[in-house]
């Protein structure tokens, strides 16, 4: 079960970094001139909200120690990279109609 465990800290470890290098691209790509506290507040508050659904999970699952198959925990990892992807994606369409 170790094993298990540590391949999904690996993956979550992996799904995080690309989360946060994309939200950093998209600051990046709405180069706002003059950039307060305020944005960056709510800028990582955003990368926080976006990786809370996997946090939980992970925490779920190993509080829990299912068995079987547990959907919950999988459906949180797509719904991270869905994010992760759309976040790159509008990212890199702004960089490139600039």
């Amino acid at each position: 079960m170790t094993n298990l465990m540590g391949r999904l800290a690996l993956y979550a470890s992996l799904s995080y970094l690309l989360l946060l290098i994309s939200f950093i691209c998209m600051y990046y790509a709405y180069a706002i001139p003059k950039r307060t506290k305020f944005a960056r507040y709510i800028f990582i508050g955003i990368i926080i909200a976006c990786g809370t659904p996997l946090a939980v999970a992970l925490v779920n699952h190993s509080i829990m120690d299912y068995v079987d198959a547990n959907i919950g925990l999988g459906l949180s990892f797509m719904l991270t990279w869905a994010i992760t992807g759309l976040v790159f994606l509008l990212s890199l369409i702004r960089q490139i109609r600039k």
